[in-house]
């Protein structure tokens, strides 16, 4: 996966996907902690996904997700996520003279904002956090609603030295993990906002369409196998497949027609020539009439 591709061809280049959260057990719904805003906020931050400068020291990270409303199904379209982060040395632009590779003399490199799209997917890419004030590494979130509802919060990383079982137990749900690439970083952050989706005409019509849903998958992550549950309300062909965080086809799981009800289908980690993969992130997709939906798979040997 080459620089600059992430947003194109990553973790959202499947047409028509709506990544869930992957930290969530099946019968478990979660909403996103609250975290502080900091002193290092600042107004007017542009619309971007590539918020540090190519020439910006550190290792390059992309970070995607889905914003949720409460149910921890539907998607917030045009959700306003507002993104900042200390540089490498710990230092941040617009407050502080930070000496680094912004060589384009942006104001606002490692700032940024996106909207996310009608599945509510969002991504980005930047470098990892420095370290400062002895915290962890952390990106900064501002998420807003359509409707104005404000959600402030930060993720941090697992494996990070400087968090403990009390950083962990203050800040659940906001350490997540790291895949390490050619090309830096990938993590998956999801975001499920304290919002009740009001527009039952949207509801009702996306339900209706839709007719089917793909259930968290458990336990996730997982070793040897994870249990992918499925529920259509009318028979029909259903298609579900494994590819890679870049895309790649792994394997197909279901591809047939299948009786209304609740069903369910397990992974056992093989591609489809019956190779084991690698750990890591993996993406389950079902299509069911024109319509596709996705969970994230972690992987861990």
């Amino acid at each position: 996966m080459k620089r600059r591709n992430f947003i194109k061809t990553g973790v959202i280049s499947l047409t028509g996907i709506s990544i869930s959260p992957f930290m969530l057990s099946a019968r478990d719904c979660t909403l996103t902690s609250a975290d502080i805003e900091g002193p290092y906020w600042s107004e007017n931050h542009p619309n971007r996904t590539i918020l540090a400068n190519p020439d910006e020291p550190g290792t390059r990270i992309f970070i995607s997700g889905v914003v949720l409303y409460n149910d921890c199904e539907t998607p917030i379209e045009n959700a306003i996520i507002d993104v900042w982060h200390a540089n490498d040395n710990g230092c941040y632009t617009v407050f502080q003279e930070c000496q680094s590779g912004n060589t384009d003399q942006d104001p606002y490199n490692l700032r940024g904002y996106m909207r996310t799209d009608e599945n509510g997917n969002y991504a980005f890419e930047s470098i990892l956090p420095g370290y400062y004030s002895g915290r962890p590494r952390h990106f900064h979130f501002k998420i807003t609603s359509p409707s104005g509802f404000e959600h402030i919060t930060q993720c941090y990383f697992q494996n990070d030295p400087s968090i403990d079982e009390n950083w962990e137990e203050n800040h659940p749900g906001l350490i997540i993990p790291l895949e390490e690439t050619e090309s830096g970083f990938i993590g998956n952050f999801d975001i499920i906002l304290d919002e009740i989706l009001l527009n039952t005409d949207y509801n009702n019509s996306k339900s209706l369409s839709r007719n089917f849903k793909l259930q968290l998958p458990y336990p996730n992550p997982f070793n040897n196998s994870i249990n992918i549950q499925f529920e259509i309300l009318n028979p029909g062909n259903v298609n579900i497949n494994i590819y890679d965080v870049n895309g790649k086809w792994i394997t197909t799981l279901v591809n047939k027609n299948i009786s209304s009800g609740m069903h369910l289908v397990k992974w056992n980690g093989l591609d489809s020539r019956g190779m084991e993969v690698a750990s890591g992130l993996y993406l389950v997709t079902m299509k069911f009439g024109e319509n596709v939906k996705t969970k994230t798979l972690n992987l861990v040997k």
